[in-house]
C-alpha cells in the first residue's frame, strides 16, 4: 500500500460510513411515515369492528353528544364523541339486530351481490379477450386503439355518465341493473391491466405453441391463462372492491329502495342507531377484506407485473 493510499483509505472509510448511516436514517424516516399511514388508514376500519361489539348503553355514553340534566347541574356546556377500541362489554346484540330483526339488510346485500358478481365474471371475460387481442394479434392501428382505451380509462366517472344514462335511455334500461352491469363490464382498465402483464410472458411460449399449430384458442387457455393468475387475481379485486362500494350511478338508475345496494342503504344510515350501523359496517366489510387478506400477495404481483407505479 502506497502513501497516497494510506492517506485515502480514511477518508473512503468515513465516506462509507457516513453514507450507510444517511441510507439507514433514510430508511427509519420512510419506514416511521409508512407506519403512521398505515395506522391512520387502519384506525377507521378498528373503530368500526370493536365498536360494532359494544352495548347500546356504551355506544350511547360514548358517541351521544346531547347534554343530559345531569351535565347541566355539573356545569358541563359542550360534550363531544368519545372513540375507544375496547369496550368495556363484548355482546353479539348489534349484529343479531342487523343480521335477523332487519331482513332488508339481506335484501341488499343480495343487491349488491347482483351487481358485483356479474361486473366482475363479464369484465374478466372482456378483458382476457381484448388483451389477448392487443398483445398477440398483429393488426393495422393498434397502437392507436389502444391509446383510446388509455384515453377513456383516464376520464372521470361523472364524465361519462351522462353519456351512459343517454344509451341506457334509448335501449330501455334505466330502471335496470343492465345500466350499471353494461358499462362496468366494458370497462378499460382491465384491459390495460391484463395487456401490461401478458407483455412480460415470454415470447418463447407463444412462437413455441404456433411451431405445435395450436390456434389462438389454445394459446388463450393452456399458455396464456395459467402464466396470468396473478394479474386476474388482482383485477378481480380491485373490480370487486370499486362495483362493491358503487354509489353514484345506483342513485341515477335504480329509484326502488329495496334495489339499492348496501353501499347505498349504509350511506343512508348515518341518522339511525350507531350501534346497527357499526355492526351493519362490520359485516359490509368482511368480503372486500377477506379478498385482500387472501390475495395480497397475487394483487401486489399483478400490479408489479403490469408497470402500474
Amino acid at each position: 500500500m502506497t502513501l497516497k493510499d494510506m492517506i485515502r483509505w480514511p477518508v473512503t472509510r468515513r465516506y462509507r460510513s457516513s453514507r450507510r448511516m444517511s441510507s439507514r436514517y433514510t430508511n427509519s424516516v420512510i419506514m416511521a411515515v409508512l407506519i403512521l399511514l398505515s395506522v391512520l388508514f387502519l384506525f377507521p376500519i378498528a373503530v368500526t369492528v370493536t365498536n360494532s361489539f359494544m352495548t347500546e348503553n356504551e355506544i350511547l355514553l360514548h358517541y351521544t353528544t346531547q347534554l343530559s340534566a345531569f351535565d347541566i347541574l355539573n356545569g358541563i356546556k359542550e360534550k363531544f364523541i368519545e372513540i375507544t377500541l375496547i369496550p368495556s362489554e363484548i355482546t353479539g346484540a348489534q349484529y343479531a339486530e342487523v343480521l335477523i330483526n332487519q331482513p332488508s339488510f339481506l335484501i341488499l346485500l343480495t343487491n349488491s351481490l347482483k351487481i358485483t358478481v356479474p361486473v366482475v365474471l363479464g369484465n374478466l371475460m372482456v378483458s382476457l379477450l381484448t388483451a389477448y387481442g392487443f398483445t398477440i394479434w398483429k393488426w393495422k392501428h393498434k397502437e392507436i386503439v389502444f391509446f383510446i382505451y388509455i384515453v377513456v380509462m383516464m376520464m372521470p366517472l361523472q364524465a361519462v355518465l351522462v353519456p351512459n344514462y343517454i344509451v341506457a335511455e334509448k335501449l330501455g334500461l334505466t330502471t335496470s341493473y343492465l345500466a350499471i352491469i353494461l358499462p362496468g363490464i366494458f370497462a378499460p382498465f382491465g384491459t390495460f391491466l391484463l395487456r401490461q402483464n401478458m407483455k412480460g410472458l415470454p415470447k418463447e411460449y407463444f412462437e413455441a405453441a404456433q411451431v405445435d399449430g395450436a390456434g389462438h384458442w389454445y394459446m388463450l387457455l393452456q399458455v396464456v391463462l395459467p402464466q396470468m393468475k396473478s394479474g386476474i387475481a388482482a383485477l378481480s379485486m380491485l373490480v370487486f372492491i370499486e362495483y362493491w362500494n358503487i354509489v353514484e350511478q345506483v342513485v341515477i338508475f335504480i329509484k326502488e329502495y329495496y334495489r339499492e345496494p348496501l353501499s347505498v342503504f349504509l350511506s343512508r344510515m348515518s341518522a339511525g342507531n350507531i350501534g346497527i350501523i357499526f355492526a351493519a359496517s362490520a359485516v359490509y366489510l368482511f368480503l372486500p377484506l377477506w379478498f385482500l387478506a387472501l390475495g395480497q400477495k397475487d394483487l401486489e404481483k399483478g400490479i408489479e407485473l403490469s408497470g402500474i407505479k
